[in-house]
């Protein structure tokens, strides 16, 4: 799907949220930013490394204005809601790049991606189970053990 396709579908499924906010001005550029970092967070996950990518990421989200609680939660809502558009499932990793890039206090916290090799290779067989978040940002996560988690 092209870029604009994308964006076309995005804003069309937007409509439905803006109606039931406060501030549409906000949202409207909120939703045009995320599917914008989307985009290209879905091309460069493929082609870079997760170090270099978080570095990068960070550098642009430590540039953007803080947002108050109601922002962050506002801003995080269209990301999941966002993100499960992007071929027809939503992605952790995805996500939580998103976050980086567009939330300062993300930006400023650690990256953590989990791996659980254990259960997936009793579920599956081969590879591992992972999981990606920001810390901070999905307090589930904050108790979850796997067996190797990597901070960047």
């Amino acid at each position: 799907m092209g870029r604009a396709g994308f964006v076309t579908r995005v804003v069309e499924r937007a409509r439905v949220v803006t109606t039931a906010l406060a501030h549409p001005a906000q949202l409207a550029s909120d939703v045009v930013a995320v599917a914008v970092v989307l985009r290209e967070v879905e091309e460069a996950r493929w082609v870079e490394g997760p170090s270099t990518l978080v570095a990068r990421l960070r550098e642009r989200g430590k540039l953007t204005e803080p947002r108050s609680p109601a922002g962050r939660k506002r801003l995080f809502g269209l990301v999941y809601r966002l993100d499960a558009l992007m071929n027809g499932e939503s992605n952790c990793y995805r996500r939580s790049l998103v976050h980086v890039a567009l939330d300062r206090q993300s930006a400023c916290e650690p990256f953590v991606l989990g791996l659980d090799v254990e259960g997936a290779v009793a579920q599956t067989g081969v590879g591992a189970l992972g999981h990606a978040w920001v810390v901070g940002n999905e307090g589930e996560n904050e108790n979850t053990r796997f067996d190797v988690e990597f901070r960047l």
